[in-house]
């Protein structure tokens, strides 16, 4: 017997939510070719009138008038007296003049994710480099590659690091060391709030000379150690406080247990691990933030993804450690904090 299904008449469904997803990417696409032409590394020499600007960038007269304006109503640029000018966010992050320039980090980004049939149909990451470490030091092998890249790690944390000097008693510690840590920017948040701290860094060592030169930029020459090292091969830095944030994501399960476990046996009893990542609830229908940001890992890592905190209790039982607690951390993002037993 043939089921009939009863449809809705079209005018009881709305298309606005559909509308509102299905062009979301004229903003990003819009804000990203205006970094692509230069738009505010040319207005942060000069603001500029829109004839001005067009002249400058070889743009036509037809659609550089709504280009820019619709640049002032992403809050990417201001406008007066039909004079444009960068907002700060534009002028801090899409200056290609300025170290936190994202602009090449984003437009990977966007590019990859052309690609996400390929990557659902494969289950292969995008960018085709190793399953170990070399996935990072086989793209990442000059200085310039490395300053790219974790300008994009100083965008991200940038966003979590004034909010877990916040979230944790970092009275209860006299020392902490940001593992995965890149350029030290999220430690530097930490450090700003809690100047008493010993504070340092692991990562790879082609990361060193970006991070020596975000200190100088930071103000923090010598306040922050630099430990160069492979997590996967060297022993993590002894401190009362590891932080882990956005490096699980990075790793399959096999590989996560491992970095759990160095965690533990680094530290002394008493210390605290903070795992940071976008991790997804249990019942897997939110945060879309999150499963969203796993389709990205998808394209990026051979075995990554974001993960449930069920999934990272468990990882850290296994471990050892005790005193497992976890709360939201910003908007995106969640704070697991374990304790090694005394």
């Amino acid at each position: 017997m043939t089921t009939h299904l009863h449809h809705p008449p079209a005018e009881a469904v709305s298309a606005e939510p559909l509308w509102r997803l299905g062009t979301a990417y004229f903003s990003r696409k819009t804000i990203l070719t205006a970094a692509e032409l230069g738009v505010f590394t040319s207005l942060s020499e000069r603001p500029a009138t829109a004839e001005e600007l067009g002249a400058r960038l070889g743009l036509h007269p037809r659609g550089t008038r709504d280009f820019l304006d619709a640049l002032v109503a992403l809050d990417m640029l201001e406008r007066e007296g039909g004079v444009y000018r960068n907002t700060p966010i534009a002028e801090h992050y899409l200056n290609e003049d300025r170290p936190s320039y994202v602009g090449a980090f984003l437009s990977n980004a966007d590019a990859r994710w052309n690609r996400l049939i390929d990557a659902l149909r494969s289950g292969e990451p995008q960018n085709r480099w190793g399953s170990g470490p070399e996935m990072f030091t086989e793209q990442y092998r000059t200085t310039a590659a490395w300053r790219n890249f974790t300008a994009g790690m100083d965008y991200l944390n940038g966003m979590i690091g004034p909010a877990l000097a916040e979230a944790f008693d970092w009275s209860s510690v006299d020392s902490v060391v940001d593992v995965g840590g890149a350029r030290g920017n999220l430690v530097a948040a930490i450090l700003r709030r809690h100047p008493d701290l010993t504070v340092g860094v692991q990562d790879l060592p082609g990361v060193e000379p970006v991070f020596h030169e975000h200190m100088e930029q930071l103000g923090l020459t010598g306040k922050v150690t630099f430990h160069a090292g492979n997590f996967f091969e060297d022993p993590m830095p002894s401190a009362q406080a590891l932080v882990m944030s956005h490096v699980l994501h990075d790793w399959g399960v096999p590989e996560r247990r491992r970095l759990v476990a160095s965690a533990f046996e680094a530290l002394p009893p008493g210390g605290v691990l903070l795992i940071c990542d976008p991790m997804i609830d249990e019942d897997r229908r939110g945060s879309a933030g999150a499963l969203l940001t796993s389709l990205n890992m998808l394209m990026v890592t051979p075995h990554g993804s974001e993960y449930t905190t069920a999934e990272c209790r468990t990882w850290l039982t296994e471990a050892g450690f005790a005193e497992i607690t976890s709360s939201s951390l910003g908007a995106h993002n969640t704070l697991i904090v374990a304790r090694r037993p005394l």
